[in-house]
């Protein structure tokens, strides 16, 4: 079983998905104020089509409520997100 954690960079420049250990993505985030930026979603390819995005999506929105932060979706991947599932993500959206 994967063990599976998250955490914010040192610089507050990502967000990382640790698997096992080891980095296995990020998102690119920027803070200003109160908005977080997302620029976008990277991930390993050996990790890619397992789910992992939508993990640090989770994670990203568990964040932001945590720190009362609103989401600028700059990254495609975050912004069809939250297009396809509005009611979901209104609270936090800065659209």
């Amino acid at each position: 079983m994967e063990n599976i954690k998250f955490g914010i960079s040192p610089y507050q420049d990502e967000l990382q998905i640790l698997i096992n250990g080891e980095k296995a993505g990020y998102m690119s985030i920027e803070i200003d104020g109160r908005l977080l930026i997302v620029y976008y979603t990277k991930l390993n390819p050996e990790h890619e089509g397992k789910g992992y995005a939508k993990m640090l999506l989770d994670e990203l929105v568990r964040y932001a409520g945590e720190k009362d932060l609103l989401i600028d979706p700059e990254c495609d991947f975050v912004r069809q997100q939250f297009e396809n599932h509005p009611e979901r993500y209104k609270d936090i959206w800065h659209a």
